[in-house]
């Protein structure tokens, strides 16, 4: 596909200062973005005002405490460029973030992009999050073991083939950035990461991004139950086993 559009889709949830970083990194691409969705399901309602001025960017209403996957869905389905490239309103993109995903497209005709993630404080790659991958049946071994490194700031979907799916699920409270990718794997979609497409991840607690150990549990127990018949036995014991590990932790920290 020559000259694809990129829609950005933003979920956010009561965090207007960081949400005006992320926008702001949008409209500072090299490449511009189609169109700017932002899906709003805090329980205040973001002030247009107090945003980066932009004939493309759009806020959506929804209900209040809606979820990030049921933000993420809506924003899709609203969407109208070629690609979906999602954002949370707590990160931000280096400038040739989308170029970057651009070329990448054009190069490979991939349908499920992955950016690189940067600690956003310390600008050094975070270990773990940039896990290579060598094609489709290689990426999805890994994700049935653990995350090679899909966050909603990275990820970049076809619209088309989003639309095959079910989108984000949002029974999985965790995790559910790799079980989309899972399913449209499963639906025949190739994957590629782009080396130069850099997202400003924060990753240092001073917002409430981190998530508590409870929701590792569920999203993990909950990602075992709806794949596990996909998995092999060596996947399945490897996924109890971190379970058990999850919980193990959990119970030490409230006794």
């Amino acid at each position: 596909m020559l000259n694809p559009t990129f829609s950005v889709v933003i979920p956010t949830c009561d965090r207007p200062e960081y949400l005006r970083e992320a926008v702001s990194s949008v409209l500072a691409q090299t490449l511009p973005a189609h169109e700017i969705i932002i899906v709003d399901n805090g329980r205040e309602a973001v002030d247009s005002a107090q945003l980066p001025v932009s004939e493309k960017l759009q806020v959506i209403r929804a209900l209040p405490r809606f979820g990030v996957a049921q933000a993420r869905n809506l924003g899709a389905i609203l969407s109208t460029g070629d690609y979906i490239a999602f954002l949370d309103d707590d990160d931000g993109w280096d400038a040739g973030y989308l170029q970057s995903v651009l070329l990448t497209v054009e190069e490979s005709g991939a349908e499920i992009v992955l950016g690189r993630l940067r600690d956003g404080k310390t600008g050094t790659p975070i270990s773990g999050k940039q896990a290579s991958f060598n094609g489709r049946d290689d990426l999805i071994r890994q994700i049935l073991r653990r995350n090679p490194g899909a966050v909603g700031s990275n990820t970049i979907v076809k619209r088309a083939c989003f639309a095959e799916t079910a989108g984000f699920d949002p029974l999985i409270t965790t995790n559910e950035d790799k079980a989309l990718i899972f399913d449209l794997l499963s639906k025949g979609a190739q994957a590629v990461r782009a080396q130069d497409a850099w997202v400003q991840f924060r990753n240092d607690g001073e917002g409430p991004r981190l998530t508590d150990l409870h929701k590792r549990i569920e999203g993990r127990d909950r990602f075992f139950r709806k794949y596990r018949h996909q998995m092999s036995t060596g996947d399945r014991l490897f996924n109890m086993i971190q379970l058990v590990r999850l919980r193990l932790q959990h119970w030490f920290r409230r006794s």
